[in-house]
């Protein structure tokens, strides 16, 4: 009798542990601004020490702000942008300038890119890491979007990164090491409306580079893609428009997300851990990636009610 109770006590106490330890997990869930993952990791600042970055997309927003916190850990960077004034003044803004290189490209010219490969290479001798951060988004209907605006996001967002990559690959292999990190967005997790181009380009982002992650199994060669949700940048004032124009205006979601230096500590956090993929996120968007994983119908339920929203919208503009 007394070996029963106790064994049906064990049986009740195990419970009430899996219990806990679930709701524990579920707050945690849902109170996390990145996934439970790179969460439950340290940045290793050594990782970066002594590193040849290369960040595009650096003179403004996760770029810049990359610039800044890798300085303090030690990289040697190559800032890449459009516009040189602006690089200068990242640069000059640096907690150690004196280790930083500006390398000017358009990236929506794909002569330009390619060619930039070997400039940026003879900079320091090598490139260690690149970061694919440059990007445009979008703000427009597909039925309102020109093809050449779609093929000038595809350009930036993705062919650049594909003919960065392509060109530095070989070498990394041969150095013994490299790190690819690219900035996607949770758009490249799930497809809303008003972002046919932006969506399709961050998905093929996606795609690419985990196809060269499993190609990179037996180098030292590292693809960590990263998916942010709405962090406060320009990106919304300078997304394009379906007929190519600037939408001009910060609207209500990036202006409300998460700051861009919370984004890059966990963004770093993830990558000094090799990690192949990270979310981050205020909520509740960084429920999307789960959601499309776990509950694709409730997602697909949810941005149904979003795109007739901005269906209704888009009528009463007209």
């Amino acid at each position: 009798m007394f070996l029963d109770q106790m064994w049906l006590l064990l049986l009740v106490l195990a419970h009430l542990a899996i219990a806990g330890y679930l709701l524990h997990r579920l707050v945690r869930l849902l109170t996390a601004d990145a996934d439970l993952q790179v969460l439950g990791s340290r940045l290793k600042p050594g990782y970066f020490n002594g590193r040849v970055v290369w960040i595009t997309g650096a003179s403004s927003g996760i770029g810049e702000e990359m610039c800044y916190q890798l300085s303090k850990l030690g990289a040697k960077l190559i800032l890449t942008a459009r516009t040189q004034h602006k690089l200068e003044e990242v640069r000059n803004n640096l907690y150690n300038p004196e280790n930083a290189r500006v390398l000017p490209v358009d990236l929506s010219d794909p002569e330009a890119t390619r060619v930039s490969v070997d400039k940026a290479r003879q900079l320091f001798g090598r490139v260690d890491m690149l970061v694919n951060n440059a990007g445009v988004s979008t703000r427009a209907l597909f039925r309102d979007l020109q093809e050449h605006v779609h093929r000038k996001v595809m350009e930036i967002d993705f062919f650049a990164p594909w003919i960065l990559t392509h060109g530095l690959i070989e070498e990394m292999i041969k150095d013994g090491f490299g790190h690819i990190i690219n900035i996607s967005s949770i758009w490249g997790k799930a497809a809303p409306s008003n972002r046919s181009a932006y969506s399709s380009a961050k998905f093929g982002l996606i795609a690419l580079m985990d196809s060269i992650r499993y190609e990179m199994l037996d180098s030292n060669v590292h693809v960590t893609n990263v998916a942010p949700g709405p962090v406060v940048t320009g990106a919304g004032v300078n997304a394009l428009k379906g007929d190519g124009s600037k939408f001009g205006v910060s609207d209500n979601l990036i202006a409300t997300g998460m700051s861009v230096q919370r984004c890059v500590e966990v963004v770093l956090t993830g990558v000094s851990n090799q990690q192949k993929e990270v979310w981050v996120s205020e909520q509740w968007w960084l429920m999307i990636p789960y959601l499309s994983h776990y509950c694709p119908s409730l997602l697909s339920h949810w941005l149904s009610k979003r795109a007739r929203r901005e269906l209704e919208a888009a009528k009463k503009d007209k």
